[in-house]
């Protein structure tokens, strides 16, 4: 397994080397043509179709599939853009505009914790950047990558943005429990499965999500803010992005604890279901979010 993992990541990095060479621009275009391929002829091609058909019936067959086709070239240009994450925060300012700022200002005269919540839309390594530049040093969890020769490359490209990276584990847990004692803000991507993870009905079927970020959220009082990058129509390129807050809500305090987690639970995918249906194509179906 451990020359699977080597083999993996000399040819991931012989690409992502590559795509730093060319530069930002030419490297996620380069890495939108790559995606397309992909596409075709991965297994996760075939996976994130049938996603797409089931959760979206209501489109055509061809509109499905460009979907499916965008959503490839989008991931493309994530991998593309990977090895620039240090040189997007540098130029932020140019890349990143914000809409709904006063969603964050008003959170922050509550003087608690701030939560702040996304899903794995357009390039979601941008959330933490954004949040780097106006909530200051912010908490990330994120899940260790499979390939270990992998992980270390990974964690040093995000060590520029994320200067705290919770890995997500037991001892994981215990350190937003203390960011958050401490006042600091914390922020996570709560769209994908986790099979230990509360029931709940997403795009008309069943499945299990990931709700510790909303029982610390309901244990500290705190506000719950979502927020999502797209990728700008009215940019130079596709490497400009905006970042969008929404209103901040809060987990109910009732004497019927896990009523109150799945009432918030159902609010912030309420919230991913509708950025779905508005840019479909910005959302990661290339995996088996319903574990079927």
């Amino acid at each position: 397994m451990q020359v699977k993992y080597f083999i993996q990541a000399t040819v991931s990095k012989f690409f992502l080397n590559s795509y730093k060479l060319v530069g930002l621009r030419t490297g996620s275009y380069l890495g939108s043509l790559l995606g397309r391929a992909l596409g075709r002829i991965a297994p996760e091609g075939k996976l994130a179709a049938r996603n797409i058909a089931r959760a979206l019936p209501h489109l055509t067959a061809a509109q499905q599939h460009q979907v499916n086709k965008d959503l490839w070239s989008n991931l493309g240009r994530l991998i593309g853009e990977f090895p620039h994450l240090k040189q997007i925060d540098a130029e932020s300012d140019s890349r990143l505009l914000f809409e709904g700022l006063e969603h964050i200002q008003a959170a922050q005269k509550t003087g608690k914790p701030i939560i702040v919540l996304s899903g794995h839309f357009a390039n979601w390594e941008m959330v933490m950047i954004g949040l780097g530049k106006i909530l200051g040093p912010t908490g990330a969890l994120y899940r260790a990558a499979n390939n270990p020769y992998m992980e270390d490359w990974i964690v040093k490209q995000r060590s520029a943005f994320m200067p705290i990276q919770i890995q997500k584990n037991t001892e994981g847990a215990r350190k937003m429990i203390e960011l958050m004692k401490a006042g600091t803000p914390i922020a996570g991507l709560v769209d994908q499965r986790l099979n230990t993870g509360d029931p709940i009905n997403f795009l008309g079927r069943e499945t299990r999500a990931p709700s510790a970020f909303v029982k610390l959220a309901r244990r500290f009082e705190a506000p719950i803010i979502m927020t999502r990058i797209i990728r700008r129509d009215d940019g130079p390129d596709k490497t400009h992005f905006k970042q969008i807050f929404y209103p901040a809500f809060y987990t109910p305090q009732s004497d019927n604890m896990q009523a109150d987690i799945d009432a918030t639970m159902r609010q912030v995918y309420d919230v991913f279901e509708d950025w779905i249906s508005e840019r479909p194509a910005d959302w990661f179906w290339a995996h088996n979010r319903w574990g079927d």
